[in-house]
């Protein structure tokens, strides 16, 4: 005998308070049995009422298969697996859920259930794309369903959330037009419905943003903003700071950027730390940093950036963090690391394909590292003729006015629905005005793209060089990195056995640098690396060798120098930092070093064996009480 699928939900809700679930109200027989639409009810805020894990297993137990739902209850069902799969980060099992339910029902007489399922799957694919290609034609069918079915704030949602499919300067004139026809139906609303209002803002923001007005777009946005922050929506009003930080960096109006990324970091503390607000906090900051050349911050915030991206959905930011930390290491010097990070962003095979310019910046990257800078230049070319195309359509008549026109609608809109906004003043550009305005863009544009040109020709004559040095220096110190170091010291080494000469290696690092950090911060930490560099430095002779090669330690190779001159060079070295103290900036620091000292033999001997010597020596030195020089025993 087939069970009562109510009594059975009323039971399976039982059983998981009874095991620790925990429900937003208190669930009894008479809930679940009064009338089956209500029961979906309680089923929906019990399964969004705990963690989506938990959720899912209510539903499996549930169980579709066992009870008389009717297709349309069996669609609400599964629409419910679709957002919690959405909340779990499961987007596929997601997209198929609501398949799963369109299915059902797609035949019979319109629900609202249908017209959700397709928006809410173009969330998701959205979350896994940013491709309007791919998660917009779900958008444009919940919309014809929407204009057969009676249900106007459903209406509403769909025509803005359908908007933001016309981005493009050819077509945004169709995205404004939905959010004029979706403004008169919430003017015509007896309830006025905060989200719905916030939303439309987004979507102005997002259309004015696609046409290059970034001004009204960071007007729009903000608006957006002020409107979530009324009813204390913490994710939204994130997300509108974010679109904000956009259309700052866009405007180059660095003053409104930082104030966001400022607010960004602290609505994030707001939250729980497994969402993702801090991920795109880091991301902003690096994406301003890298704008405004200062790298090192810029790699510091994309590098957080990377280590939270666990905590996110959206597999586009994810992938785009690596293409702007790949920037900030090429601009920075660093350019292998550049290219690995350029390799990671090009992984996605998901990513927008509407986001060609990205895609070439990374190969033009990868290109140079590859050693084919004619390969570079035609993909860095192929940048300049994408963005020269997007400026001519953004400066496009049609597209001025349409915006312009919607904007009006925007202010009366305001008027409308709230009596204290003051009237706001549209601005009346003349035809006249405009084509000269114009001409002096395109005149503009012009003279930019000759620069570029002339710069890039100058950047690949120069760029190997300037490369090649970037990627063999240190660049907190000026002096040979690690890999540099090895590589020309074993050269050394092997002139010197082959000369029969000696040939000496010293290794000596800062004594108890932790506590510099510790007690005057890692700034003045950075500071005393660069003065021990300096100071070694001074005591060599021109063509001997010194590198960085890890955080406070150093490695010097000396030519012919025998095991009494090396050790006499590590003692004054020793003794020059020892006795004087260094001033960084208002602080007066004292440290020493300790030095190991190894010499070649007779033998045929690899510079990692000396290093391994003297690195020997060196804790000796260390484990003696520190700022002492050891000849290492086997060398």
């Amino acid at each position: 005998m087939k069970q009562n699928w109510r009594v059975w939900l009323c039971c399976a809700i039982f059983a998981f308070s009874a095991s620790g679930v925990a429900n937003s109200r208190d669930l009894n027989s008479r809930d679940i049995n009064s009338h089956d639409i209500n029961s979906l009810d309680i089923l929906e805020e019990s399964a969004l009422s705990v963690s989506p894990q938990e959720g899912i297993a209510l539903l499996d137990q549930f169980g579709l298969g066992n009870n008389g739902l009717k297709p349309e209850q069996q669609a609400k069902v599964w629409f419910l697996y679709g957002q919690l799969y959405e909340k779990a980060r499961e987007l596929d099992k997601a997209i198929a859920s609501y398949d799963k339910g369109v299915a059902l029902v797609k035949y019979l007489p319109i629900t609202d259930v249908l017209i959700d399922s397709h928006l809410e799957k173009s969330f998701a694919l959205y979350l896994q794309s940013n491709d309007p290609a791919v998660y917009c034609a779900d958008r444009k069918q919940a919309l014809i369903y929407a204009r057969q079915h009676n249900n106007s704030e459903l209406l509403a949602k769909t025509l803005t959330q359908n908007a933001f499919c016309y981005s493009e300067p050819e077509t945004v004139y169709q995205g404004i037009a939905l959010l004029d026809e979706a403004m008169l139906i919430i003017d015509k609303s007896e309830n006025l419905n905060v989200h719905r209002k916030a939303m439309i803002y987004n979507a102005t923001g997002s259309l004015y943003r696609s046409v290059g007005l970034h001004q009204r777009g960071y007007e729009n946005f903000e608006k957006a903003y002020q409107t979530w922050q009324s009813i204390n929506d913490i994710e939204d009003m994130f997300n509108m700071q974010h679109n904000m930080v956009s259309q700052a960096i866009k405007l180059a109006d660095w003053d409104k950027a930082r104030k966001s990324i400022e607010a960004q970091f602290a609505l994030a503390n707001m939250v729980d730390e497994t969402k993702d607000l801090l991920f795109f906090a880091h991301l902003n900051a690096g994406r301003i940093a890298l704008r405004t050349q200062n790298y090192q911050q810029a790699i510091f915030h994309l590098e957080n950036a990377v280590s939270l991206e666990h905590t996110t959905k959206e597999k586009y930011f994810i992938s785009s963090n690596y293409l702007y930390l790949a920037l900030a290491y090429f601009k920075s010097g660093d350019a292998k690391k550049a290219a690995e990070a350029a390799r990671t962003f090009r992984l996605n095979k998901r990513f927008a394909a509407n986001m060609k310019a990205m895609f070439l910046k990374a190969d033009a990257i990868i290109a140079l590292d590859e050693n084919k800078p004619v390969i570079a230049a035609s993909k860095l070319f192929e940048v300049i003729d994408i963005e020269r195309k997007v400026n001519q359509s953004v400066i496009d008549n049609k597209v001025v006015s349409n915006s312009l026109e919607h904007n009006s609608k925007i202010a009366d809109f305001e008027n409308e629905l709230l009596a204290n906004k003051l009237a706001i003043n549209e601005l009346n550009w003349a035809s006249v005005k405009d084509k000269e305005r114009i001409n002096e863009l395109k005149m503009s544009l012009f003279i930019v793209i000759l620069v570029v040109l002339a710069s890039i020709v100058l950047f690949l004559l120069f760029s190997r060089k300037s490369l090649k040095v970037r990627a063999q220096t240190d660049f907190l110190t000026g002096l040979a990195n690690r890999g540099h170091t090895f590589q020309i010291g074993q050269k050394i080494v092997e002139k010197a056995w082959k000369k029969h000469q000696p040939v000496a290696v010293i290794i000596f690092d800062i004594d108890n640098f932790k506590s510099i950090n510790d007690q005057y911060g890692h700034h003045i930490g950075d500071l005393a690396i660069d003065a021990a560099a300096k100071r070694a430095k001074s005591w060599l002779k021109k063509h001997d060798l010194v590198g960085r090669i890890g955080g406070e330690e150093f490695l010097i190779i000396l030519e012919n120098t025998n095991k009494e001159e090396a050790f006499n060079i590590a003692d004054r070295l020793r003794n020059g930092i020892a006795s004087q103290s260094f001033q960084f900036d208002d602080e007066t620091v004292e440290f020493t070093v300790s030095l190991g000292v190894a010499v070649l033999s007779d033998s045929h001997t690899a510079l990692t064996t000396l290093v391994k010597q003297a690195d020997d020596a060196l804790y000796q030195a260390k484990f003696s009480g520190r700022n002492k020089v050891y000849l290492a025993e086997c060398a």
